[in-house]
């Protein structure tokens, strides 16, 4: 139980640090050369993004226990390599791309609208 619930808090601390990322200068310059496409991509990422936040909070850890642990490999890889992606920030599809990837294991664990 303790490692999953470091999982949740680590899912929990990934989607937020995106959140921030996203909202940052860095982030707004890397979007001044994405595609339209990109751009409208990233938009709805980061709505996406809270919504799976603001989901996996206010659910009770106990209530997901199973679901948490039937995805804990594919969620773990999928934070590290969200992580990695944010902390690069080398290219926009890629952090796209982990963000979509991780908001999908999330998915499986609590329901999300988008």
């Amino acid at each position: 139980m303790d490692d999953l619930a470091g999982l949740y808090i680590a899912t929990l601390k990934v989607l937020g640090d995106t959140l921030v990322t996203m909202t940052g200068s860095k982030w707004d310059a890397a979007m001044q050369d994405a595609t339209a496409q990109q751009r409208t991509d990233a938009a709805l990422l980061m709505l996406s993004v809270q919504e799976a936040r603001l989901t996996l909070a206010n659910t009770a850890l106990a209530d997901i226990l199973d679901k948490l642990k039937e995805n804990e490999d594919g969620l773990q890889k999928g934070i590290d390599r969200l992580q990695g992606a944010l902390d690069s920030l080398a290219k926009v599809e890629r952090v796209l791309n982990s963000i979509s990837s991780i908001l999908s294991i999330v998915a499986r664990i609590v329901p999300l609208v988008a």
